[in-house]
């Protein structure tokens, strides 16, 4: 009994998230990108530079975005170079203590900024 009560006892403290989450997400205003082929380029620079695969690039919307899997010591100044040196232009930038969606849900978020 000792040992069933220990091995549930064990699975509960395991199975429980940590109060504080490493996950941040950034979200950054990327004008100038015009088609399919911009977008695709913004997220190919931005997975090198990160490592991530969580990036997400609309061109429609003209935002582009990360969810980080842990901390990370990648700043706003950071993804403004990566995209300036892709050759677009860069608005407003934030990191962001919560996952994002979706570009909409996030050009929401970054509004509050």
């Amino acid at each position: 009994m000792k040992k069933f009560i220990l091995i549930i006892f064990t699975f509960l403290i395991c199975s429980q998230k940590p109060a504080i989450s490493g996950e941040v997400a950034m979200i950054g205003v990327v004008d100038g990108m015009i088609c399919l082929d911009c977008q695709k380029k913004v997220t190919k620079e931005l997975k090198a530079a990160t490592g991530e695969n969580d990036i997400n690039v609309s061109w429609q919307e003209g935002v582009a975005f990360i969810n980080f899997s842990g901390s990370t010591s990648f700043t706003e100044k950071d993804f403004k170079n990566v995209i300036e040196d892709a050759g677009f232009n860069v608005g407003k930038v934030a990191k962001i203590d919560q996952k994002i969606q979706d570009s909409k849900s996030g050009l929401v978020l970054l509004s509050k900024f």
